[in-house]
């Protein structure tokens, strides 16, 4: 794995103009990061534009939102609703950036998603300039599932031919909302009519005569009841055995103690294993009533620790091995996040947003 100065170069997204965009790491926090090697220029910060967080000699670095996905990865795929919201986004940030007289040529590897959010990486860049127009409309036909079927065909299409223009997108008719109708006149309040009389009419319930009860019979004169007497015995229907005592109570106690002196002596010439040598990390959250997962993918040439193994933090995790762990950390309801642990280290900390 390559490393440029503090930063690990995981993968390469793309190579654009003689600039190569890496998908990068943070060595010791693990945060993401977009690297731009071999960029020149002035960056250009704004709404909807990836953050400059260190300009290298040879490359740019740019903060990498965590959970946010390159756009490339949705070529071809993106459904309707998605792709509308996205180049919603995409538009607006374009237009503020032409108004500052910045032409941007988009490209999915240098766009990041999350759910309807976008961000652009490189702007200001040189040899990353060009028609914003054109290449949101080739953006858009890469990621459309079914581009011949897309309701903003026709408007993109009219816009690559210079018929239309950017701000057309954002028209209400262009995001599918219905135009607003005129209201009604308001009519002269009439008076209110008398509700109408009603007959009351009250159910009356009809009263049947219970029918006679034959005469109840005389009670009869409850009998005397009986009486039970049970009366104790002098002595004891049984016969009387008394426990005999002990004879040999001395020699019972001294078997005991000896039994019992015999176990504490095996138990300190018990051999005692030796402590396994290892390097305890410490996993923090933030906040700390969350929980996530953390999964082995590589580990470093010696350890004997089996890459898929998991473990659920926060909490302290043995390694039985110096050197780089290659991690996947996973958080309910969150894209998973591979990371880069050096043991021995200081204490991991996992935010969650």
């Amino acid at each position: 794995m390559e490393v440029l100065g503090k930063y690990w170069l995981r993968r390469i997204l793309a190579r654009i103009s003689g600039i190569t965009v890496y998908e990068g790491q943070e060595a010791h926090t693990g945060m993401p990061v977009m690297i731009l090697k071999g960029a020149q220029g002035e960056p250009v910060k704004g709404e909807g534009v990836l953050a400059l967080l260190e300009t290298l000699p040879e490359a740019w670095v740019l903060e990498w939102p965590l959970g946010a996905v390159p756009l490339s990865q949705y070529l071809g795929v993106a459904e309707e609703s998605r792709l509308r919201g996205w180049l919603e986004a995409l538009t607006r940030t374009l237009l503020a950036l032409k108004a500052r007289g910045v032409a941007f040529a988009p490209v999915p590897e240098l766009c990041l998603v999350k759910g309807k959010r976008l961000w652009l990486g490189g702007v200001g860049a040189k040899g990353l300039e060009g028609d914003p127009e054109k290449a949101l409309v080739a953006l858009a036909r890469a990621l459309a599932a079914d581009w011949e079927a897309f309701p903003l065909r026709g408007r993109l299409e009219a816009l690559e031919r210079g018929e239309a223009r950017l701000e057309d997108l954002l028209a209400p008719e262009a995001r599918g909302e219905a135009p607003k109708e005129a209201p009604e006149p308001v009519k002269p309040e009439e008076p209110p009519k008398p509700p109408p009389k009603r007959l009351v009419v009250e159910p009356v319930e009809e009263v049947v005569p219970a029918p006679s009860s034959p005469p109840e019979e005389a009670e009869k004169t409850p009998s005397r009841p009986r009486v039970i007497r049970i009366e104790e015995r002098d002595e004891p229907p049984f016969p009387l055995v008394e426990p005999s005592r002990p004879q040999n109570r001395r020699a019972l106690l001294a078997l005991l103690l000896l039994f019992a002196l015999l176990g504490l002596l095996g138990l300190f010439l018990r051999p005692r294993p030796t402590p396994a040598q290892g390097y305890a990390m410490e996993f923090r959250t933030d906040p700390p009533t969350a929980r996530a997962e953390v999964i082995l993918l590589e580990v470093p040439e010696g350890s004997r620790m089996a890459p898929g193994q998991s473990f659920t933090v926060p909490g302290r995790v043995e390694f039985d091995q110096k050197g780089v762990y290659r991690l996947r950390i996973r958080v309910p309801g969150r894209d998973p996040v591979d990371y880069l642990l050096e043991v021995p280290g200081p204490p991991l900390t996992i935010k969650v947003r």
